[in-house]
């Protein structure tokens, strides 16, 4: 089993994200048996978000998914992002981590 997390955040459009305070959720961890599993959790959590929460400030949400590694592992970073899931005007859209 690996260990997962999931970053939520939100705003009214994807240029405003990095400049608005107070728009990062707590995190969610979990432990998962694959990339494809945390990716679909990763997805049920932003779309249960989405409907939950709307108006001006969540017009732009996105779900960031890592996977977070042992301690002690010989890795250099402590953890490897798989990609995010984004809910914007033109719907729900996977973005994997750029090769």
């Amino acid at each position: 089993m690996r260990t997962y997390k999931l970053e939520l955040r939100h705003a009214p459009s994807k240029n405003k994200l990095n400049a608005m305070r107070g728009n990062r959720l707590p995190p969610l961890t979990v432990r998962l048996a694959s990339d494809d599993t945390a990716i679909r959790w990763a997805r049920d959590e932003l779309i249960g978000l989405a409907e939950r929460k709307q108006g001006h400030h969540y017009q732009y949400v996105e779900a960031s998914v890592f996977e977070l590694y042992p301690i002690g592992s010989p890795q250099q970073d402590d953890n490897r992002r798989l990609g995010r899931w984004v809910i914007n005007p033109d719907g729900l859209n996977w973005r994997p981590k750029a090769a």
